[in-house]
């Protein structure tokens, strides 16, 4: 008995020391000890997995008609779905009292927690001190941003930061009526239809001989008369169109249209070119409308094929639904360029709210809109192109193939982000400075240094 006490007692102590070793390597402080082999912490731009799986409610708020706030409302369904512990409300408004709401939110430091953005305020918002940077977060969290254009991620980012993620891509292109193209009486001289990625040098000879006067002679033919066309060429107003038509072409043109000290940047050679060149066609050579004829086809110049009466215009990606509804057998093209292709791409964004107390959940919100699920989804929806090229299957699938020249214009977009200076300069003071100037009316020199002291 006194033999297998003393084993006993042996074997006791000799597991004692074994958990004091044991213990005193687990309180180790050395940072090549048991820090390197215990969970890390989750870091500032790492949200906490724990919190995110915690029963949260956030806010997301956007601006949108009945329809669209519908559509969106569809999204965070599928959403909540996927993700049960988060609950998302929802707070629509229209497109001018949700900015007036979002400033006083921010003021009040009431904001959502995650909204959405657009492309022109990007600057004056983050003045103001609302938006979240992104980069920790999506770095931290794989989000994969190769999948979205630069020339979207670019108008999404405020000095050098991500500030939104764009989640959708509507893009500038360019437009013609099939069915003038394919009526002899109204296509005499058998015009053929633009080229894929056209130059302005092959639209001009297609818009001359598909301007028509009431005696069914072109602009290219003796007696043509120009006071009374009947069918236009073409359909353009630079003057009018400045941050949609007008800046891709500059660039085309290796110009600009602002500087990146905020001046107005349409004194050079290059600029000089492009806008000499928009007041010839107008002016000289009869082939394209002028802004009183713009005016008696409805007032839109992306509208104009619509009318029957204009061979081709500049255009949006959402003009498609106003062809289809006017009952128009349309085409597409790239912009016409100069020397380089060009185009604008005007995506909308998420943001998440810098003093959102759910940046968990937040995020996660952030990341599926963004990301291939829920921009697959929106892609579904048949009505917004989406900005992540993962979901390009899902949009092409519902859209059809001839809308796949939608996301292949986005690698052309120029990456130019709204200032409040741009903004004043293409929606309060370029178009009254510039619609009738190059259209050929008026004093081109005089009106340009008039817009400049305007803006400086």
């Amino acid at each position: 008995m006194r033999t297998n006490s003393k084993r006993l007692i042996t074997v006791w102590i000799l597991t004692l020391a074994m958990a004091i070793v044991f213990t005193a390597c687990g309180n180790n402080n050395d940072k090549g000890g048991a820090e390197s082999s215990s969970p890390s912490a989750p870091s500032a731009s790492e949200p906490s997995k724990e919190a995110a799986e915690e029963p949260v409610t956030i806010t997301y708020s956007q601006w949108g008609t009945a329809e669209e706030l519908q559509r969106t409302q569809e999204l965070l369904n599928k959403f909540m779905e996927a993700n049960s512990n988060i609950t998302v409300k929802l707070e629509g408004k229209d497109w001018g009292s949700y900015w007036d709401g979002l400033t006083a939110n921010a003021a009040g430091g009431t904001l959502p927690d995650v909204f959405k953005t657009s492309f022109a305020f990007i600057e004056k918002y983050a003045e103001l001190g609302i938006f979240k940077e992104l980069d920790g977060l999506l770095s931290g969290n794989g989000f994969d941003l190769n999948n979205v254009d630069a020339s979207l991620l670019g108008l999404h980012q405020y000095q050098g930061k991500q500030v939104s993620l764009p989640i959708d891509a509507n893009v500038i292109v360019w437009y013609y009526n099939k069915a003038l193209f394919a009526d002899p009486a109204k296509n005499p001289k058998g015009a053929a239809a633009p080229s894929l990625e056209p130059t302005w040098e092959e639209i001009v000879g297609i818009a001359t001989k598909m301007t028509v006067d009431k005696n069914g002679k072109t602009a290219d033919e003796a007696g043509f008369d120009a006071k009374n066309i009947v069918q236009w060429g073409m359909s353009i107003s630079p003057g009018s169109t400045m941050d949609w038509f007008l800046e891709p072409e500059l660039w085309s043109n290796g110009a600009k249209l602002i500087n990146d000290d905020g001046t107005l940047a349409l004194d050079t050679p290059e600029a000089q070119e492009v806008l000499n060149f928009f007041i010839d066609v107008t002016k000289n050579k009869k082939i394209n409308t002028t802004p009183a004829q713009i005016e008696g086809l409805g007032g839109q110049v992306n509208l104009a094929i619509t009318t029957g009466k204009v061979a081709m215009n500049p255009g949006g990606s959402w003009n498609t639904a106003n062809y289809k509804e006017a009952g128009t057998d349309y085409g597409i093209t790239f912009l016409p360029k100069f020397k380089t292709a060009q185009t604008v791409v005007q995506p909308a964004g998420m943001a998440i709210a810098v003093n959102t107390k759910h940046e968990a959940a937040a995020y996660k919100l952030l990341a599926w809109l963004a990301g291939p699920e829920g921009q697959s989804e929106l892609a579904k929806q048949g009505y917004s192109i989406p900005a992540n090229k993962a979901a390009s299957e899902a949009y092409v699938s519902t859209a059809g193939e001839g809308n796949q020249i939608f996301l292949d214009a986005q690698k052309y977009g120029i990456v130019s982000p709204f200032t409040t200076k741009k903004t004043d300069l293409v929606w309060t003071y370029g178009e009254q400075s510039l619609k009738l100037p190059l259209a050929g009316e008026g004093d081109l020199q005089a009106a340009l240094q008039d817009l400049a002291a305007q803006i400086k």
